[in-house]
């Protein structure tokens, strides 16, 4: 049955999945409002974009917002009890997140739904191009690119895969993906997360509506991820003992089989290996053979700002990992290096992360520390005593460092571990200035 959406809806946040939320919303037939706290001003890109006679609420979120309103689509910048989320409901009205208004419209179409503190980007293009391979035409967005809403009135797509943000799935009611795909957990947005107890179960709630003909992926060497329940059959990965899908030495093997050796993969670092292994147990659920799944790995060189090499030089590399916005990432990154072999640039906005995990990584793989951004004095004081640590501030200075400091054999590696807004717009703006950075020519260089 085709999903019948209210005669009025209201979308709180007009970002890319508000926007897309709003024209989905109004070719269903409902008059559409939409409020944010951001000025006229500020969302003058985004306004040009909605629907005709949408009505807007700019400012602040008045309560008058709510006359006649039947559903509410949240954006996922959105805390879930936002005040007037909590009015919502106490009038009895419905409250969506985006990416479930989405799913309403298709429910019928197949679903992998992957989630994870890291690696999601990666692991949702990876299972789309399997499924790709395999001949079933694809569309990949979610927290990642196109909004789902977005994607459901381009149709024109057999099955779907989508990256879902702990911000996404702590509001679903009803979404049931066919495949839901759990990566990892590490300390991230505690900033709106009270604790790593309720990040968890925000990614938990993507399980909460699977059937037993669901396939639930989960990563068998964290513990907090394997012990996940839910209703459908489990299929596990592990990089460390023997899993449906696991990595025996050099060897990729799924379901007891070889799937291929780790040097044929193209992807780099010990964390993408668990990425692939992942990534093509969710693509088999959706008909995908290990012949797709094979040649996909053999050629997917991963995305922008997420550990790819963007220069050498005096066999020197340096690798932009900019996505490494939490201390898991950073982690993961690190774990693929040999011992005091890699330069690592870390800083920025530190969330309230708890850096004394990496402890031990940096004592074994970083020659040397390059600090930057306003939470740097935070890092120095939990790291200052395992690896030797430069106070550089901004990340040409950083840079430049590093460049002076290197030797043919190391890494250059940009895996910040905090967020990027005290510096730069986002991660994606750090990592292709990362890359500038590392190109330019030094004159005082031999």
């Amino acid at each position: 049955m085709a999903f019948e959406s209210p005669s009025r809806v209201l979308v709180v946040g007009l970002g890319r999945s508000g926007l897309g939320a709003a024209r989905l919303a109004a070719a269903g037939g409902s008059e559409v409002w939409v409020t944010d706290l951001r000025s006229e001003a500020e969302l003058a890109e985004q306004l040009k974009r909605l629907p005709h006679a949408t009505r807007t609420f700019l400012g602040a979120h008045p309560d008058c917002c709510l006359d006649g309103v039947g559903l509410v689509i949240v954006s996922p910048g959105v805390p879930p009890h936002a005040e007037l989320l909590e009015s919502a409901r106490s009038r009895g009205i419905a409250v969506l997140t985006e990416v479930e208004f989405a799913w309403l419209h298709r429910p019928d179409k197949p679903l992998v739904a992957v989630t994870g503190s890291n690696g999601k980007s990666t692991v949702t293009e990876l299972v789309a191009d399997m499924v790709r391979e395999a001949g079933r035409t694809t569309a990949a967005g979610g927290n990642l690119g196109t909004a789902a809403s977005s994607m459901v009135l381009v149709d024109g797509w057999e099955t779907w895969v989508l990256e879902i943000s702990s911000f996404q799935a702590e509001l679903l009611t009803a979404m049931r993906p066919d495949v839901a795909v759990f990566l990892n957990l590490s300390q991230d947005h505690l900033e709106r997360h009270p604790d790593l107890e309720n990040y968890l179960a925000a990614k938990r709630q993507l399980f909460a509506f699977l059937q037993e003909t669901d396939v639930a992926v989960l990563n068998a060497d964290d513990p907090a991820v394997a012990s996940t329940s839910s209703a459908a059959k489990t299929r596990t990965f592990s990089i460390s003992k023997p899993a449906d899908a696991w990595l025996d030495g050099d060897r990729l093997i799924v379901d007891g089989e070889l799937l291929m050796t780790a040097s044929e993969v193209r992807l780099s670092g010990v964390h993408n290996l668990a990425n692939a292994l992942a990534a093509t147990l969710a693509a088999q659920a959706l008909g995908a053979s290990r012949e797709a799944a094979r040649a996909v790995l053999k050629t997917f060189e991963g995305l922008k700002h997420r550990h790819r090499t963007v220069h050498e030089s005096a066999g020197v590399r340096w690798v932009d990992d900019s996505k490494a916005t939490n201390v898991g990432a950073t982690l993961a990154a690190l774990g693929g290096y040999p011992e005091a072999s890699v330069h690592l640039i870390l800083g920025g906005q530190a969330k309230g992360q708890d850096f004394s995990l990496l402890r031990d990584e940096v004592q074994r793989a970083v020659a040397r520390l390059y600090l930057i951004g306003e939470d740097a004095p935070v890092i120095a004081a939990v790291l200052a005593d395992v690896a030797p640590v430069e106070d550089c501030g901004t990340l040409a200075e950083a840079v430049d460092r590093a460049r002076s400091q290197t030797t043919a054999g190391q890494w250059v590696v940009l895996a910040p571990a905090c967020a990027s807004f005290d510096q730069f717009a986002n991660y994606g703006e750090r990592g292709d200035r990362f890359a500038e950075l590392a190109r330019e020519e030094v004159a005082s260089c031999p």
